[in-house]
């Protein structure tokens, strides 16, 4: 499921899309006007922005067509529709100290396209699982303990509710665009995914429902 919102960067560059991260970050590195980014995605890199208590670039985002078969990009990449992020490793990251660490991370928010290049990753929100290498072979990442604090409730908005909402859509447990707002149709998802996994059904994500779901 994407979520795919376009911009314009000389008009909306300096909207904040979360606590760290701007539309402009997001733009085509050929200096194109339009960018499309999954809002999806924001609540994810936020969190990891936030895990690894660093800033956090991108070597690529948003690419236009032209751009991206200029750089060799598939043709079909999910960078032109704005559903990918390269982001590369940096020393400076806090308990992610290699590249197969930041894949676990992401791997453990439920991302279902990962792969691993030699100094950077990419990220995308792809529906079918697709974890590799550079080179197309399938790997396996492991997990990152990610605490979630926040006992969630219908009402509850910000980044924790958008992960919870992304995760729980890629589980099957459809509750819209992870839009940050924990609203009816999110709190239906939250009940049945606590119904099938034998858990009180009280609609609030607490310490249980965050177990069961990461």
């Amino acid at each position: 499921m994407a979520n795919v919102k376009v911009y314009s960067k000389s008009k909306q560059g300096n909207v904040q899309l979360s606590n760290n991260f701007k539309v402009r970050e997001f733009a085509c590195n050929d200096g194109s006007d339009e960018i499309k980014i999954d809002l999806d995605l924001i609540p994810l890199i936020q969190r990891f922005r936030e895990y690894v208590e660093s800033g956090v670039g991108f070597n690529s985002a948003y690419r236009t067509p032209s751009y991206n078969k200029r750089v060799g990009g598939a043709s079909q990449s999910y960078h032109i529709y704005g559903r990918a992020l390269d982001i590369p490793f940096s020393s400076s990251y806090k308990y992610l100290t290699s590249v197969d660490k930041m894949c676990s991370f992401f791997n453990s928010l439920g991302l279902k396209g990962i792969i691993k290049y030699g100094t950077f990753i990419h990220v995308d929100t792809r529906t079918t699982k697709y974890h590799a290498n550079s080179n197309g072979k399938s790997l396996t990442y492991g997990r990152v303990n990610i605490p979630f604090r926040s006992t969630l409730r219908n009402g509850s908005k910000g980044i924790d509710v958008g992960i919870m909402q992304y995760k729980l859509n890629m589980l099957g447990y459809s509750c819209g665009n992870a839009d940050m707002s924990f609203g009816s149709g999110t709190e239906r998802a939250v009940k049945t995914f606590q119904r099938d996994k034998g858990l009180v059904v009280d609609g609030l994500v607490g310490p249980a429902t965050w177990g069961e779901l990461f």
